[in-house]
């Protein structure tokens, strides 16, 4: 039986806003015209105009409990923001300006308008997955700003790919003042998206979990280059964290053990 798709069908987003009262918006992005330039299949930014339309009329948790199961998984968050990519680029394209360098980012290891299979960057997305793991299980291990780590607990689960109204944060945590960190893992997102993606969660944490406690922002990346350097400088609490990545063979013979790969963190200097 065939995995259900990330996405969502763009008739049922056209069935749904119709049921809610929405058939002139919804014949807007029907008829909206798509740049040739924007390439893949042309659904992509029209889904994300219905993304964008779902989510301000408040009806959005309603079509993902009709049509979209796995909106609140790993690919399924992959799968909205490739859409709201899309639709920017094609913005941009139809008034003549330069595609944005961060576009598309979302879309480099998933197919954004296939509704059937996902064709997937397996070694990045595997990777990205390893390295959630690696700091969730060593977390009480990682300084960030000289405070120790727990990862977080509530009602609601723990702070793995914790699930919140804005999609899922990768890792949340907490230190003994009771702090929040909100970790970005950056593995195919270019800087600007990151920090966009950080600044929300940070908000969401603040507004519904932290009250008086301060929430700060953690991006763990391969490389951290000045455009994130100078774009975090700016933002309050945001810390960037380099990992590094080791493989190491050995003969093991026919009935030992795969081989491994270890990972560390490293400080990106200077911090924001």
């Amino acid at each position: 039986m065939a995995a259900p798709s990330p996405g969502f069908r763009l008739g049922d987003a056209f069935a749904f806003a119709a049921a809610h009262g929405l058939k002139a918006e919804a014949a807007e992005i029907r008829s909206m015209v798509i740049h040739p330039q924007v390439g893949g299949k042309r659904h992509g930014p029209k889904k994300g105009r219905f993304v964008d339309l779902f989510e301000s009329r408040g009806i959005m948790d309603a079509f993902v409990a009709q049509y979209w199961p796995t909106r609140h998984s790993e690919l399924g968050e992959q799968r909205r923001q490739s859409y709201l990519d899309r639709r920017a680029l094609n913005e941009r394209l139809l008034r003549g300006e330069p595609p944005d360098e961060d576009a598309g980012d979302s879309a480099a290891g998933v197919n954004a308008d296939d509704d059937g299979a996902v064709d997937t960057d397996i070694a990045s997305f595997a990777l990205e997955a390893h390295l959630r793991d690696f700091i969730i299980e060593n977390v009480e291990k990682v300084q960030v700003g000289g405070s120790q780590l727990h990862l977080y607990t509530d009602a609601n689960g723990n702070g793995r790919e914790y699930q919140t109204a804005v999609g899922a944060i990768d890792i949340l945590a907490v230190d003994d003042a009771g702090t929040f960190f909100v970790f970005e893992l950056k593995l195919n997102r270019g800087p600007d998206r990151a920090l966009g993606q950080l600044a929300r969660y940070m908000g969401w944490v603040k507004v519904t979990l932290a009250a008086d406690r301060e929430v700060r922002g953690v991006i763990v990346a391969r490389s951290i280059d000045d455009k994130l350097r100078y774009a975090a400088s700016v933002i309050p609490n945001v810390f960037l964290l380099q990992y590094e990545v080791e493989f190491r063979l050995k003969d093991v013979g026919s009935m030992g053990a795969q081989p491994k790969h270890e990972v560390k963190l490293t400080p990106s200097q200077p911090d924001a």
